[in-house]
């Protein structure tokens, strides 16, 4: 699920799973009507004239003026006599692009290749997002072979979509040793802290779901951060097959994330503002009057506000 935060403008990024005809669109069935626009492709595409031996380095027909954007790395490179190859190009300038890692064989440059650069984008403005909710999108287009593909998902309109404010430079300063591990495809660890975010935003929406709230109703998101920190280690040490070491970040993971679960605040109203009620909740464990709540592990229930246990019922 895709998050907009409301009242600003959304700027929706999309990479298609394969090499397309000019144009594809998208609509978004809003609040206040059907919002359709046409996709802009991120950087023009670059004609390949020769590949080195190593087949990474690529020589371009005429020399690139702009330089490479981090979000601009996804791309195909195109051929007349082989099929298309999804790339990432690691560097961008001058007559050269270099890729992460080498095709997987030699192609055929006959005839000169493409590089099609496959980030597209398109704004979605603040007009169109001024409610809150959720709401199912489309994206239309035409491959190359002159298929017809749609692709859809859900874009979630909040004020304040949920995350801790982990960073690369903050993960790795709490934990150097992860910082010579970063993948040769990567620049840094952003796609393994956005896993890592979906996963603890899962878990919390879990436990809060009971109170008919998500994780985005959450104010003191900072306070899930050091748990967010070691389900990051934890996915960084499963990529490297050091599984000892994830199990251990992920077992520190939980007991983080309890914590931080028997004091949180909750926007139970919607109304974006800290009421009295909605700081310090407690949404594990349990208290001294809830005889059920006698191991940790227990999630507090709507009927735990009004359930009263007799003395008999206690063991």
């Amino acid at each position: 699920m895709l998050k907009a935060v409301k009242d600003q403008i959304y700027h929706f990024i999309w990479n298609p799973p394969a090499p397309y005809a000019p144009t594809p669109s998208i609509t978004v069935k809003l609040s206040g009507g059907d919002y359709t626009a046409n996709f802009t492709q991120s950087r023009t595409d670059a004609t390949v004239t020769t590949i080195a031996n190593d087949r990474r380095t690529l020589t371009l027909s005429a020399p690139i003026a702009t330089a490479l954007e981090r979000d601009e790395i996804k791309a195909f490179l195109k051929t007349d006599r082989d099929t298309f190859y999804a790339v990432t190009v690691s560097r961008l300038g001058g007559s050269a692009a270099i890729l992460a890692e080498p095709l997987p064989r030699e192609i055929d440059l006959t005839s000169s290749a493409t590089l099609n650069f496959t980030m597209s984008t398109v704004d979605i403005p603040a007009a169109n997002l001024d409610t809150s909710g959720t709401y199912p999108y489309t994206i239309s287009f035409t491959d190359t072979a002159g298929a017809s593909h749609v692709e859809t998902g859900l874009l979630k309109v909040t004020p304040r979509p949920f995350n801790t404010g982990l960073s690369h430079d903050e993960l790795v300063a709490q934990m150097a040793n992860l910082a010579d591990m970063v993948p040769r495809r990567q620049s840094d660890f952003t796609p393994q802290i956005s896993a890592a975010l979906d996963d603890i935003a899962l878990r919390i929406r879990d436990h809060v779901v009971a109170d008919g709230v998500t994780e985005d109703e959450v104010f003191n998101q900072q306070a899930f951060m050091r748990a967010h920190v070691y389900c990051t280690a934890a996915l960084i040490y499963e990529m490297s097959q050091l599984f000892d070491a994830a199990n251990a970040m992920r077992e520190r993971c939980e007991e983080l994330l309890e914590v931080a679960l028997r004091s949180i605040t909750l926007d139970l109203d919607g109304d974006g503002v800290i009421d009295e009620g909605e700081s310090d909740l407690r949404r594990v464990g349990g208290n001294a009057q809830d005889f059920r709540a006698s191991w940790k592990t227990y999630t507090k229930t709507e009927n735990d506000s009004f359930f009263t246990p007799a003395r008999g019922q206690r063991h």
